[in-house]
């Protein structure tokens, strides 16, 4: 890592420039004096030493208070180990303070988010959260991403279905493997990541392919809407199931009937499916 990325990162904790570019110089010229900083990162005295004030009340410097006033970094791992701890204490201090005056009314709008971050990190809190029930349907990038939130839950005693599009092992899930899973997934543009947790929120995401960009994300915590997107998850899931179970078994042929007259009701081209594809730049094409 070169001096200028070691300035962005520090930047990027809270730092400004200046305090940055002070603290990374100090890392490679210890023991010198605010003025010699100042010449040789070639910025005024004045400015510099309020950079040096504001670094050691960080504590991410200490100072020789002889005759010269020498400074010396603080270790990066043990100034970033306070800093860890102080956002630690001011993040618990936040969440107790915000949590007594945050509204008890129930919202039901349905929220945009923008970011995969964002949509992950929504994703692991409504997983912590869920208390008894929660129904997946992830393609198998997002879910390598929160498989550990999904076991968690349901090592709490959650009650958690899941279809996949690979097969996959989730310690005291319940999962089934979309039949033409991996169809699905080469005809799609992009990874999917749908959750709705005790029927009352829900999270609906698409990746764009490889990159983690996201094409469209909403989260709603309308009970109407989880629940009717929960009834639609589970018939789902269940549909998917019982596919497994009545494929290749003459013994089903009626279950087999059934499962086809249906299926016209899902058509690969309907109208607002192939629009989906088409704007994300997928197939939408009969296979």
């Amino acid at each position: 890592m070169t001096e200028r990325d070691g300035v962005r990162s520090l930047v990027d904790l809270g730092f400004n420039g200046l305090e940055a570019e002070v603290y990374a110089h100090l890392l490679h010229d210890p023991a010198v004096t605010g003025y010699r900083v100042a010449q040789a990162i070639r910025k005024p005295a004045a400015n510099t030493y309020k950079a040096l004030e504001s670094l050691q009340a960080k504590g991410a410097v200490l100072v020789d208070e002889g005759a010269s006033r020498l400074y010396r970094t603080v270790p990066p791992e043990e100034f970033l180990g306070q800093l860890d701890r102080r956002f630690q204490e001011h993040r618990s201090r936040a969440l107790r303070a915000l949590g007594r005056i945050r509204g008890g009314a129930g919202d039901d709008r349905v929220y945009q988010l923008r970011s995969s971050s964002h949509v992950l990190e929504r994703c692991r809190t409504m997983l912590g959260r869920c208390r008894r029930l929660a129904l997946v349907d992830v393609f198998p990038e997002p879910l390598e991403i929160v498989r550990g939130d999904i076991e968690s839950a349901a090592a709490r005693g959650v009650a958690v279905a899941m279809r996949v599009y690979r097969p996959a092992a989730i310690a005291g899930v319940e999962v089934v493997v979309a039949l033409d899973g991996e169809e699905i997934i080469a005809r799609w543009p992009g990874q999917w990541l749908n959750v709705v947790v005790d029927g009352q929120e829900h999270l609906l995401a698409l990746f764009a392919p490889g990159s983690g960009a996201v094409h469209q994300a909403i989260w709603s915590g309308s009970a109407y809407l989880s629940w009717i997107y929960h009834s639609a998850l589970h018939s789902e899931i269940a549909n998917s199931a019982l596919e497994h179970e009545i494929a290749g078994r003459a013994p089903h042929a009626e279950l087999k009937r059934v499962l086809k007259r249906f299926q016209r009701f899902l058509p690969r081209d309907a109208p607002g499916r192939t629009t989906l594809l088409q704007r994300f730049g997928g197939n939408s094409k009969e296979d």
